[in-house]
């Protein structure tokens, strides 16, 4: 039996994790067919499995986000033009799900794996131990990767072309997501931050319905320079609001993959352990002590 609590919480989820996007695109007259596809949490079980599966921890925002709905899917329409079907554009925000996240071969493999900057923009470099997975696929054009350089670091989100070039999107699936909301899901808007640029059919959306966001003579170069300044960028004041990953749920790691990030990570936790041990020890030992002086 569904419950109107369970209804109201589930929806208040969608609008707080899309940030009422769905709200303010039906200000504009042209958009038809909004579709929000819910999906049922991931169990904790599952995403273990997953971890130990491929050796890797995912990183928090992106467990928790999984932990709460499994995937997302958000679409609408654009029609430039009245009773015709076939001038429809369509605009989508989308993470794949669980088992959709699924790790690539095929790029080049460096010995000196890693991310430099080069001619104002990131240059990044896998070796044999770097790990790519797909987060979302941009059809002919690309895909939306989470790329672990390897066990030591924390993974990042790139857009990865059908040349199989990388450019940098974002430090965390947080932000990615955010960035995905206040591109009002406009296809292809991750090719911003390449060389390559984005289509002609984005760009037309991008000028009908948010001309302030990509301005059509703005060169990639300024755009990336925005986005790792986003205080100082021209948001929409509409989408400003930052994600409340609150509304995640939250699990505590019980089991985890036995690679060497693991260990990294858990030295702090462990020296920690260690003086708590010493102090009893020592607290033991004086209580000893007053005990044979009586």
């Amino acid at each position: 039996m569904d419950f109107v609590v369970d209804r109201v919480s589930e929806d208040s989820f969608y609008e707080n994790l899309l940030l009422g996007l769905p709200k303010i695109l039906e200000e504009f007259p042209c958009i038809t067919e909004p579709y929000l596809n819910r999906a049922l949490p991931v169990q904790h079980n599952i995403i273990c499995t997953w971890e130990q599966k491929y050796s890797v921890l995912l990183p928090e925002d992106l467990r928790s986000f999984y932990g709460s709905t499994d995937g997302l899917l958000f679409s609408y329409k654009y029609n430039l033009a009245d009773d015709c079907d076939g001038q429809a554009l369509k605009g989508k925000i989308e993470v794949n799900s669980l088992n959709d996240l699924v790790q690539i071969n095929g790029y080049e493999i460096s010995t000196s794996p890693g991310v430099n900057m080069e001619t104002e923009r990131y240059v990044l470099k896998l070796g044999a131990e770097s790990k790519v997975f797909v987060l979302e696929n941009l059809e002919n054009l690309g895909k939306v990767v989470l790329v672990y350089i390897n066990s030591r670091y924390f993974p990042n989100i790139w857009v990865q072309t059908n040349k199989s070039e990388f450019y940098f999107l974002s430090d965390d699936f947080t932000t990615y997501l955010r960035m995905s909301i206040h591109h009002l899901g406009i296809p292809y808007w991750q090719f911003a931050y390449t060389e390559h640029g984005i289509p002609d059919s984005s760009k037309m959306l991008f000028r009908l319905m948010a001309p302030r966001i990509i301005p059509s003579e703005e060169k990639i170069e300024d755009a990336r320079r925005k986005q790792e300044n986003p205080r100082q960028e021209d948001f929409s004041e509409n989408i400003l609001n930052k994600i409340d990953v609150a509304i995640f749920r939250t699990y505590y790691r019980t089991s985890a993959p036995n690679t060497t990030s693991i260990i990294e990570q858990t030295n702090s936790a462990t020296m920690a352990k260690k003086k708590i041990n010493s102090k009893n020890r020592q607290l033991t030992t004086i209580i000893k002590k007053n005990q044979l002086k009586k």
